[in-house]
């Protein structure tokens, strides 16, 4: 979707409705047609991504063939990858212009952790590569914190990282925590 695109490069605040339809080669009353407002599009393209991220999470983590590693690379992966195609400035408009939708990604967010990377950490401590001696609800919340450093990008400011950057270092720092101690990521 164009529209996703756009917003997720430039943020949704300074794209312009008038820009989007030229891009979009349609008219304002055919946008408004569907949607009430930039704010209905954006929390349709919310809705839609957290769609297909739950889909393709479901995929992975419930795929008997892969191993833990299997899963875990395949996740950071491709959550790397869509941190990397969404710009600051799109979660510092939702953030800031839009706080509904914030709350709304984060619960999204949260909800997609406890689900999914529940079930991967207990694959992972069931096939022997997580530590068994600490609590699983405490590695789920612990998991859900750091990897937030990761879409709060006024948490790492002055470090150079891009979201993604951020994520991977986050994500290994915090595996190599939990994994047995002859274990490697």
């Amino acid at each position: 979707m164009l529209a996703r695109e756009k917003f997720f490069k430039h943020g949704f605040y300074k794209v312009s409705l008038d820009s989007l339809v030229r891009d979009l080669k349609t008219s304002k009353s055919s946008l408004y047609n569907h949607f009430d407002s930039k704010e209905d599009l954006v929390r349709e393209i919310l809705l839609r991504l957290n769609g297909e991220i739950n889909g393709m999470l479901e995929e992975i983590v419930y795929d008997k063939k892969r191993s833990f590693f299997g899963k875990l690379t395949t996740i950071t992966e491709f959550t790397g990858n869509l941190l990397n195609k969404t710009s600051d400035e799109f979660l510092h408009d939702l953030k800031i212009y839009t706080p509904e939708l914030w709350i709304l990604y984060l619960n999204m967010r949260e909800e997609r952790i406890n689900r999914y990377y529940k079930r991967l950490f207990e694959s992972g401590i069931e096939e022997g590569i997580l530590r068994s001696d600490l609590n699983p609800a405490l590695i789920l919340h612990a998991y859900f914190k750091l990897t937030e450093i990761a879409i709060q990008s006024d948490d790492f400011m002055g470090l150079e990282l891009t979201n993604q950057e951020a994520y991977n270092q986050i994500s290994t720092l915090f595996l190599e925590g939990i994994m047995k101690k002859n274990k490697k990521y």
